[in-house]
């Protein structure tokens, strides 16, 4: 989840709070903007090319996620965070025999964790700079300080 997103994008978090029905698009964005999954390895199972590049059958290719999002060619403004975008091609989750089974529930909890708590806080804010978890493969947030009022 990526509630320092939102919070490092406080115009995105008004707009949000001030229109739920965003909360599907919000949580496309917040899993694109984060991509938990990292990087990792694929053999290569037939020759493919790719751009100008050809990948003989059972050379090893690496699979930097955040670098596989969706550019410009797919995205108005990528680099933007928004809360609203529409039509969200995101794949942090995988694509095709790799998509992850754990989708679906992921995006359900998001919402519905983000609906319950901007409907119980009037205002939250970085309260210190987070720390993340070391590792190469699934990353995230080890520790984000927050302050809150609740309503």
């Amino acid at each position: 989840m990526d509630l320092e997103a939102l919070l490092r994008h406080p115009d995105q978090l008004a707009r949000l709070r001030h229109d739920p029905s965003l909360g599907a698009n919000a949580v496309e964005e917040m899993i694109r903007w984060v991509t938990p999954v990292k990087e990792f390895m694929r053999t290569a199972t037939e020759d493919r090319t790719v751009g100008d590049l050809t990948i003989p059958a059972g050379d090893s290719v690496y699979l930097r996620v955040p670098v596989g999002q969706p550019g410009r060619d797919v995205f108005d403004d990528p680099f933007r965070f928004d809360v609203g975008r529409p039509d969200n091609k995101q794949v942090a989750f995988g694509y095709g025999v790799h998509y992850c089974l754990g989708a679906h529930l992921a995006r359900l909890e998001l919402r519905v964790f983000f609906e319950e708590l901007l409907a119980r806080v009037d205002d939250v804010q970085l309260a210190g700079e987070p720390s993340r978890s070391a590792t190469v493969f699934v990353g995230g947030l080890k520790h984000l300080p927050v302050s809150y009022r609740m309503r």
